[in-house]
């Protein structure tokens, strides 16, 4: 895409329509695709923002074989696993996860917990790649 083509250098994610993830393990949380090569036509990175509902809303662990992502708590408190281990976090923690490391999240408590996260080296989830992993139990709840 030529520069002269992107129109959309600023994105509002109240204004993002939902990402269709029906049939997914992300189907019931609020998933909007704020940067990627379909959207402005970026080559290395994707950034989305995923809203986990209150009362402990997750996802399934998984792995990207071709990208590090980066989450930013923007407003809640949750948990996040990377690899084997649980961290808490809350609004300004920045969590990195290495290339091909599993990892999930989840919140804490009755409020939603709201992320922000970044795919590095990849414009898209397709190029990240996605695999499901088996997760071991014990997933804080406090």
């Amino acid at each position: 895409m030529a520069e002269s083509d992107r129109t959309e250098y600023v994105t509002r994610a109240d204004s993002t329509p939902l990402d269709d993830l029906t049939g997914t393990a992300f189907a019931h949380l609020d998933v909007r695709t704020l940067v990627s090569d379909a959207r402005q036509g970026s080559e290395k990175v994707m950034v989305g923002r995923t809203v986990y509902p209150g009362g402990g809303g997750t996802h399934e662990h998984h792995l990207h074989p071709d990208a590090e992502e980066v989450v930013i708590v923007m407003s809640g408190r949750g948990w996040h696993r990377v690899g084997d281990k649980y961290y808490a976090i809350g609004p300004g923690d920045v969590v990195f996860v290495p290339v091909n490391t599993a990892h999930s999240a989840g919140s804490i408590g009755p409020e939603e917990m709201v992320i922000l996260w970044v795919l590095g080296g990849v414009p898209s989830l397709e190029r990240a790649g996605y695999q499901s992993v088996p997760e071991i139990p014990g997933i804080p709840t406090g």
